[in-house]
């Protein structure tokens, strides 16, 4: 007889229109004040929900960054995908990448990277922020080898991380010379590094 395995079933949070607001404020007053910057009575003051249900939505506030880490990471990577797949007629993907980029930094109103961030603000002090932004940051090396290797380019894994390094550099330099001109520069930085594969 063949052994029995129990699979765990993820824990999937119930929809809650409260748990939901208090993520989007969360994620706007850290993108502005930094995750150590903004504190409980803050969160709980622009939110308008009572810091006892924050509590029974996030038993620490830690919890609530990672809530806010998961829910920008899910939004920034639909809003990439739907606008690559939007412009399929403008070229290959590991370059329009660079103009959806453009157009997320702009209209999100970013301060760069939220991932980057909580990396700098947690490494040491929370394993599992810290690790989870580290996770995630690894998705645009991914993202870019992936397409690679659809196309048949060689070496798409080195080359997929060439490409993560000046997209996630153009992220980082968002809050000095702004999303547009960063990005537009990491296009053409990406259109001379694949123009010989």
């Amino acid at each position: 007889m063949p052994a029995r395995t129990a699979a765990l079933k993820p824990k999937t949070a119930r929809p809650s229109p409260k748990r939901d607001a208090l993520v989007d404020v969360a994620e706007g007053l850290f993108d502005r004040y930094g995750f150590h910057g903004t504190g409980i009575d803050r969160l709980v003051q622009d939110s308008g929900v009572a810091r006892m249900t924050l509590y029974k939505h996030f038993p620490t506030k830690n919890a609530l960054v990672r809530a806010v880490l998961e829910h920008r990471d899910e939004r920034f990577w639909a809003y990439i995908n739907d606008g690559v797949a939007a412009r399929e007629q403008d070229g290959p993907a590991w370059l329009t990448v660079f103009d959806v980029l453009g157009d997320w930094l702009e209209a999100d109103g970013s301060q760069g990277s939220l991932l980057l961030r909580a990396l700098a603000e947690f490494s040491g002090h929370d394993v599992a922020v810290a690790g989870d932004a580290a996770f995630r940051c690894r998705a645009s090396g991914v993202w870019f080898q992936e397409r690679l290797e659809a196309a048949g380019i060689p070496q798409a894994t080195e080359r997929g991380w060439d490409l993560a390094l000046l997209f996630e550099g153009a992220v980082a330099m968002t809050p000095v010379v702004g999303g547009k001109a960063a990005a537009g520069q990491a296009r053409h930085a990406a259109i001379a590094l694949t123009a010989g594969w």
